[in-house]
């Protein structure tokens, strides 16, 4: 039996629901009894082809599942996703479906609607996703969207690079001495051990693994001692270490992602949606490990996105259904095969790491989830996230001061 499929009885309940919730305080998008053949805008990041064809497989599921309902799959990339999210929303051109990470629920959360009617009336078991990235996507205990997956950051390296220099490879827990050895050693012939940016998900691993916090009563606190500690660490390795490359004047978004798959560079940090991006862009051996640890300690950063139902959507009952697919165990299976992110439907995540091939990855994930941060996030996060990529520039080229990007953005986002 799929999770996705409705009685009779509990469709019309579940129906009923989501109409009341669909807008909020105001009135609900009216929904005909037999509305007919639907055809729902679905929007979510895309930063590559393998991964837009792996939305529409899935959209093609629902129309396989529900002969009435078509999906609709709008792509832009990751850099660009919530920017235009909160635009079509202002020109009331919002997408019926929207994907949303955990990250972002504090910024565009009040753009979907609760579906915990749904389960109730569909008896959709939302204990079959992993808790943390379910909690992730709640907000005032609202139920915003379903995972679809979810991952701690680890450390990507090119395994031809380590084996050509000699170098053993990373494994799990490994120190940061570890890691400065294999970055100096690597680095040579315009090559380099390393690559990140200014964008938080590339060092506040660093920060968190050295004891230090960037939140204080719910609000940015990024000129701390520790924070500054843990940013300061990794422009170091542009401006002191030379081990890593100074990010371009413009702040390109997947820079270093670009670095790595291009042989520009042996290491970064990224999670394991990247996963498919990697193995079908590069022509060397992927590896995984953890992030390097300090005085023993590791904690990375973790996230994860799910879909749900915005508030606009005049077919919220369609909606449901469509999404109920696109997150159930065999979509789920299917992403997991793919390779597209580790799975948040928790029997599928074996099927990620049989197929993903990948060395150390199931040790690596295991091991960083051990220990890994929630990622809170603060309103204006997105705005946070693009600033630092933008003016933390400066601190990997050496035109300013780590502390003086992190008080600039500290600035920008306060109050």
């Amino acid at each position: 039996m799929k999770i996705g499929k409705f009685a009779g009885g509990a469709l019309a309940a579940a129906g009923t629901a989501l109409l009341l919730t669909a807008c909020g305080g105001g009135s609900a998008p009216q929904v005909s009894e037999d509305a007919g053949p639907v055809e729902l805008r679905w929007i979510m990041s895309a930063d590559s082809q393998a991964e837009v064809d792996v939305w529409n497989h899935l959209a093609g599921m629902v129309t396989e599942e529900y002969p009435d309902i078509t999906v609709k799959f709008e792509s832009t990339p990751f850099k660009d996703y919530y920017n235009k999210l909160t635009a079509q929303a202002a020109s009331d051109d919002l997408a019926c479906i929207a994907g949303l990470q955990a990250q972002r629920v504090p910024d565009v959360g009040s753009l979907f609607t609760d579906l915990t009617p749904s389960f109730e009336a569909d008896g959709f078991d939302i204990a079959a996703y992993e808790p943390s990235i379910v909690e992730g996507l709640q907000q005032d205990g609202k139920q915003l969207a379903v995972p679809y997956d979810l991952g701690p950051y680890v450390l990507y390296y090119n395994k031809d690079m380590f084996d050509a220099a000699g170098v053993p490879v990373p494994t799990p827990g490994w120190s940061e001495e570890e890691f400065m050895t294999a970055a100096r050693a690597l680095t040579k012939d315009g090559v380099y051990g390393y690559v990140a940016d200014g964008t938080p998900d590339m060092w506040l691993p660093y920060v968190l693994s050295i004891g230090g916090d960037y939140i204080k009563d719910g609000k940015p606190d990024l000129t701390n001692d520790k924070v500054v500690e843990g940013f300061s660490w990794v422009t170091s390795l542009a401006t002191e270490e030379k081990v890593a490359p100074a990010p371009p004047a413009t702040g390109a978004s997947n820079w270093p992602a670009d670095q790595w798959r291009n042989g520009n560079a042996a290491m970064y940090v990224d999670g394991p949606w990247q996963l498919i991006n990697a193995k079908q862009s590069v022509d060397f051996t992927v590896g995984l490990a953890t992030t390097p640890a300090f005085d023993g300690t590791s904690i990375t950063t973790m996230s994860g996105t799910g879909f749900g139902v915005t508030q606009s959507c005049e077919n919220p009952e369609e909606a449901w259904k469509a999404i109920s697919v696109i997150i159930g165990p065999e979509a789920q299976e299917y992403i997991a095969d793919a390779g597209r992110g580790f799975p948040a439907y928790k029997e599928a995540q074996e099927n990620w790491y049989a197929t993903a091939d990948v060395d150390g990855a199931k040790e690596a994930i295991d091991t960083a989830l051990e220990t890994v941060n929630v990622y809170r996030t603060t309103p204006k996060w997105n705005q946070l996230s693009a600033l630092m990529q933008q003016y933390g520039v400066e601190a990997f080229n050496g035109t300013s001061t780590p502390a003086d990007v992190l008080g600039q953005v500290q600035a920008q986002v306060a109050g």
